[in-house]
């Protein structure tokens, strides 16, 4: 894997599809996981991980073990009714967004790793 990869992770294939679709776009590639344990070892070399937060209900430990490890490399999609409290070491997106959204906080986790 390479440096400039951004890993996406969520279990639904929609969701996926559209977060890899919008990066590809603006000319980030991408690497696309349905499970923790399957993207776990990608996102140790890249540049971030988008992980959406109904992962958490499914690989909870997997999950929150990768958010800590990855800290400002992790952007975090949660919905407006999620129980998690932000966490200052990685940062959160709250669905929906829009493209922009997204594109403004990757260039913003960009700008931190430089």
């Amino acid at each position: 894997m390479d440096a400039k990869i951004i890993i996406v992770v969520a279990a639904d294939q929609g969701l996926r599809r559209s977060v890899a679709f919008a990066l590809e776009v603006e000319g980030h590639p991408t690497g696309s996981y349905d499970t923790v344990q399957n993207a776990e070892a990608s996102c140790q070399e890249a540049l971030c991980t988008i992980l959406d937060d109904e992962i958490l209900k499914s690989e909870t430990l997997a999950a929150t073990r990768l958010l800590n490890n990855l800290g400002r490399r992790a952007i975090l999609l949660v919905d407006g009714l999620s129980a998690l409290q932000p966490r200052a070491n990685y940062t959160t997106l709250t669905k929906p967004f829009t493209g922009a959204d997204l594109i403004s906080v990757i260039n913003s986790v960009i700008e931190a790793a430089t």
